[in-house]
């Protein structure tokens, strides 16, 4: 069944595709296809957000708008927004009551994707955003997983999405206007962009993750959040476990500071492993403070002797012997 659009339909969308794009000339016609074989019977429109790329990402997006008139709307940028900011531009030209998430380098495998995601939506208003399974694929291609997250599928409240981050963007699907709620400083946080979404919708509603892989999610060397490595990824998410301290209400706060822990256990384990036995030992007590010193006390002891015998091993190995 083709998708519903174009001028003649006169419908207002009740699906907005927002695709973003930077230097993806080699992967935006995939994504594009991918929703131009989509099985719905309502309209929906796909606006791609190119942010002043350099290759021939403007011209693909323009050869597809051509060939299917009303229903692709092109953002060119005069400059370069940065991620955050043309996501969020992005965002805010979607029309649609459903904003369905697409990185130009990603795409879906399922026909029915958006059919099943908005059917459920559609059924019950509490729903605030949904997700499905993804194959997870290298840019040469392997398949790096067959199906992720590795979480149970149902229903998730805030609870749960505060601790984990387990929503791939190119399965979201969120009620347009959500993003709106967004901490001013979503800004600052090069690469973070699924996580702070999930977590407003959460705040209004559930989040449901469906029991079928229907999107291939690329880990490509040129992301700005997952190719930088562990430790760049922990980072950025300790920074927002600081905004949700922040902003979450009181019930709250103290799993965002769990939340902040568990990234400082992870962070010192990782640096620990590449030789960074001073930073390890920062980020091990870090955690051990991380939100009260009961909390994940076996874990953040582990991770806090480790690291001071690690240290300690070093200097050790590093001392010359006296003459």
């Amino acid at each position: 069944m083709p998708i519903p659009g174009g001028p003649e339909s006169g419908s207002v969308p009740l699906v907005s595709v927002a695709i973003t794009a930077f230097n993806s000339e080699k992967w935006l016609a995939r994504a594009l296809d991918s929703v131009l074989l989509q099985q719905a019977d309502f309209p929906i429109e796909i606006v791609i957000g190119d942010d002043c790329s350099t290759d021939g990402t403007a011209a693909v997006a323009r050869s597809y708008r051509a060939r299917n008139p009303g229903l692709i709307r092109v953002l060119e940028r005069s400059q370069n927004l940065g991620m955050q900011r043309n996501y969020y531009e992005t965002f805010e030209a979607c029309r649609g009551k459903y904003i369905a998430w697409l990185d130009a380098d990603d795409y879906w495998t399922d026909p029915a994707k958006l059919a099943l995601q908005i059917q459920l939506m559609e059924a019950d208003p509490s729903i605030s955003a949904s997700g499905h399974y993804v194959r997870a694929a290298s840019i040469r291609g392997e398949v790096l997983r067959q199906r992720y997250p590795y979480v149970a599928p149902g229903r998730y409240g805030l609870a749960e999405i505060v601790r984990q981050n387990f929503l791939p963007s190119a399965s979201i699907v969120f009620r347009n206007g959500i993003h709106r709620d967004l901490h001013a400083s979503f800004f600052d946080l090069a690469g973070l962009t699924d996580w702070p979404i999930l977590v407003q919708a959460a705040l209004v509603g559930d989040i449901v993750l469906v029991d079928r892989v229907m999107a291939v999610y690329m880990l490509s060397s040129g992301s700005a959040y997952m190719s930088k490595g562990t430790v760049y990824q922990d980072t950025v998410d300790v920074l927002f476990c600081e905004q949700m301290e922040r902003f979450l209400p009181s019930p709250w706060k103290r799993l965002a500071r769990a939340a902040k822990g568990k990234r400082y256990e992870s962070m010192a384990y990782v640096l620990r492993e590449q030789g960074d036995f001073a930073a390890a030992r920062e980020a091990a007590l870090k955690a051990f403070r991380s939100p009260d010193l009961l909390d994940n006390v076996v874990g953040k002891s582990k991770a806090l002797l480790a690291a001071l015998i690690s240290e300690h091993i070093s200097k050790l190995r590093r001392r010359k012997p006296l003459s």
